[in-house]
């Protein structure tokens, strides 16, 4: 039986990273870095988040931060209905059109709320998907497709849009099924000749999306995908994702380092969601042991997520931890977090920590 004490979900450090306009991209330390400014990536993530906590936990906290973000996505959307990604801190666009990953995670995010029992977050929320569907569905890189997928699947669950969902989801799904076909051999079952990021949002999204469109090839493939990539990323009894400085190749060399949160957190998910259509042991197993990574059980034997500061680290190196704690990586967490709460809430307790002494501080930070 799988016992744990993880820390409780906690919107601490999300709540320090964010002003009155959003979420700053980057911290250094646990401080904000407001010279590094917003995205619409970030904010996409953060409204993810922020929903979950407040339909978990009726949290008042959560409700502001869910308009907050989503009032940024309405400012960085475009009258055509595609999106911009980087802001200043003087809030002023820095290009004029964001790449297809970024359109993909505000459809992610914009599934989400679309599906809000509350009138005045979901309204909002459908009008800018509706107007972000049309630039979606001429997207084709991979993660992007995935991203877009994702909340499509969020947005089926609500009877009042499962038929556009349904409509919506289809192209992009076969899209993503067809770089599998593309691609895979008999020693590669993936869907691009290289892993690189965010890797299990692929075979998360393409299964959920065959559960949705009730497609059995869509859901055997997205869950042989996932089983490839958990034989590359548990071979060592723990979880050890693929590192960003090289990545892996195919008939290449797995890199390492540098271990990115985004990784974990999205193993949490996949492995999750993949428990929850099959039942299979092993996926919940996964997802135990994705968790543990940001608490230490990892290839430093360092934990990433920062009791302290409630955010965690910017990224395992070879040398240990990341010193930063930004938004993508305590989002990474804290989505995973409150995804894993839902399924095995026992595995989580109330754990306050004590004030520490100085040296125990400096030695933690």
């Amino acid at each position: 039986m799988i016992e744990r004490s993880w820390p409780l979900p906690t919107l601490q450090h999300m709540q320090r990273l964010t002003d009155n306009c959003g979420i700053i991209q980057h911290a250094r330390f646990w401080l904000p870095h407001y010279s590094t400014g917003y995205c619409i990536d970030d904010n996409s993530r953060a409204l993810i988040a922020a929903y979950r906590y407040y339909r978990l936990f009726g949290d008042a906290v959560a409700h502001e931060l869910t308009i907050r973000y989503l009032s940024f996505i309405n400012y960085a959307q475009r009258p055509d209905g595609n999106v911009r990604n980087f802001v200043d801190y003087n809030r002023t666009f820095l290009e004029t059109e964001g790449s297809p990953d970024s359109l993909g995670r505000t459809i992610w995010a914009l599934g989400y709320l679309a599906t809000a029992k509350e009138r005045y977050l979901c309204i909002p929320a459908e009008e800018m998907q509706r107007h972000a569907i049309p630039h979606f569905q001429q997207c084709s890189e991979a993660h992007a497709l995935a991203y877009g997928l994702l909340g499509l699947c969020a947005l089926s669950e609500d009877t009042r849009w499962r038929d556009n969902a349904l409509q919506w989801a289809h192209p992009p799904a076969l899209a993503l099924l067809a770089k599998y076909h593309d691609t895979h051999d008999s020693d590669w079952d993936w869907f691009l000749p290289e892993l690189t990021y965010g890797n299990a949002r692929l075979p998360e999204a393409l299964f959920s999306a065959g559960q949705m469109l009730v497609n059995n090839e869509m859901m055997d493939i997205g869950l042989r995908t996932l089983d490839f990539l958990n034989r590359v990323c548990y071979q060592r009894g723990y979880l050890s994702v693929v590192g960003s400085m090289g990545w892996y190749p195919r008939d290449g060399v797995c890199a390492e380092f540098d271990q990115q949160p985004i990784d974990a957190g999205a193993m949490v998910e996949a492995n999750l969601a993949a428990y929850r259509l099959t039942q299979r042991e092993e996926y919940f197993e996964n997802a135990v042991m994705a968790m543990d990574w940001f608490y230490g059980k990892n290839v430093q034997g360092v934990p990433l997520y920062n009791e302290l500061s409630g955010g965690c680290h910017d990224g395992l190196h070879s040398q240990g931890a990341n010193a930063n704690q930004g938004a993508e990586s305590t989002l990474a967490h804290l989505m995973a977090q409150i995804c894993m709460y839902q399924t095995a809430p026992q595995l989580f307790v109330v754990a306050i920590p004590e004030m520490p002494v100085e040296d125990d501080y400096r030695r933690k930070w």
